[in-house]
């Protein structure tokens, strides 16, 4: 799992609150899954994210076990529905709670 830190408005500087989500990468079934408790899909700050990241982790996974059996650089990305939260202060909480499920 890797907690993910981004900004919820790029474009402002003066909002550095940040926001969590989770990126995981599930071997057994092949593929990295994203769970943001407010953003989805349709999102294109967190799509863009989130690809720049994984195709950072793919490179380096490349780089560094270039000769281990299992690859990813295949794997596709999956944005998992999750439950939305109602504020812009919980998504700690939710990022924690992915952890344990």
């Amino acid at each position: 799992m890797f907690p993910m830190f981004q900004e919820l408005a790029p474009d402002n500087l003066g909002d550095k609150c940040g926001h969590h989500y989770a990126i995981f990468l599930d071997m057994k079934n092949q593929r990295f899954e994203v769970l943001d408790s407010m953003r989805s899909k349709a999102d294109e700050d967190l799509t863009t994210h989130a690809k720049f990241f994984i195709n950072n982790l793919k490179e380096t996974w490349i780089r560094h076990y270039e000769n281990s059996k299992v690859q990813i650089s295949h794997f596709p990305i999956k944005y998992v529905a999750t439950t939305k939260q109602g504020n812009r202060h919980d998504c700690g909480f939710h990022t924690l709670e992915y952890l344990t499920k």
